[in-house]
């Protein structure tokens, strides 16, 4: 991947994020508190940890973990999600959290500088996933455990729908990678003792798509596909009614490894 496809890719994010900081945490889906228990569950973070979250977004996730380790810090590209986070910190009044507007490629920390490493919702936006697992692992203590959240698809059909329907919402999606696909990338990576646990994400589709860059005509489509989609799930969206509203359930996976 050239550096020229990276500077554009990274500005379609800076872009889309700085408009969607603050609808991203009002969405109730986005909660990182079901993530943060699976993570407790399959790290066995403590507060001996030292932790990293990678893309860590308005710091949902990090604060929800926050309270089970010594230090945690959350990294992301975007400035005005770290604001964000830095509100969430300061309502929460938590203090073993910092801050840093970054990249992730390469991550600015040096080799086995934490215990835990983990990031959610960012992987589909990657130009190069698996590059940042292998960074994700390079700053990871040996032992140390390297964990990734993220919506899945279970096909390549699949993926390919969820995609072209996903890129008119948010032009800085790259690709919903299907679950072959991510263990293919652990099983490149080397973890050590990998596992696997899934939920679901449930939001409303209306909430999902008031998407400052989504044109009428094309939220018009979405609703279309997905309405056509109940009872199908051609797109892996898990499309459904809840009385006269419609829902999107969200196949989520968490990937845990050990740095061997």
């Amino acid at each position: 991947m050239d550096k020229k496809t990276q500077e554009s890719h990274n500005k379609l994010i800076l872009d889309q994020f700085t408009k969607q900081a603050i609808p991203f945490v009002n969405i109730p889906g986005h909660s990182g508190e079901g993530a943060a228990k699976l993570l407790v569950e399959m790290t066995g973070i403590n507060k001996q940890d030292t932790v990293l979250d990678v893309a860590c977004g308005p710091g949902l996730l990090t604060s929800s973990l926050a309270p089970c380790v010594r230090q945690i810090t959350g990294i992301d590209l975007v400035p005005a999600m770290i604001e964000q986070a830095k509100k969430l910190q300061s309502q929460k009044k938590l203090s073993n959290m910092t801050w840093k507007v970054g990249d992730v490629l390469p991550l600015p920390y040096s080799d086995n500088s934490f215990s835990i490493v983990v990031t959610r919702y960012s992987f589909h936006h990657f130009l190069d996933p698996q590059a940042v697992m292998k960074e994700m692992l390079r700053v990871v203590k040996p032992h140390g455990k390297v964990a990734v959240v993220d919506v899945f698809t279970n096909s390549k059909a699949q993926s390919d729908a969820y995609d072209e329907l996903e890129k008119l919402r948010d032009p800085s999606h790259v690709h919903a990678l299907f679950l072959a696909e991510f263990r293919e990338m652990i099983s490149k990576a080397g973890f050590a003792h990998p596992q696997e646990r899934f939920y679901k994400i449930d939001i409303k589709l209306e909430e999902q798509y008031k998407s400052p860059s989504l044109k009428e005509n094309d939220l018009e489509m979405i609703r279309r596909a997905v309405v056509d989609d109940i009872g199908k799930d051609r797109l892996g969206w898990g499309a459904h009614r809840k009385g006269d509203e419609i829902y999107l359930s969200y196949p989520t996976a968490v990937f845990v490894g050990e740095k061997p």
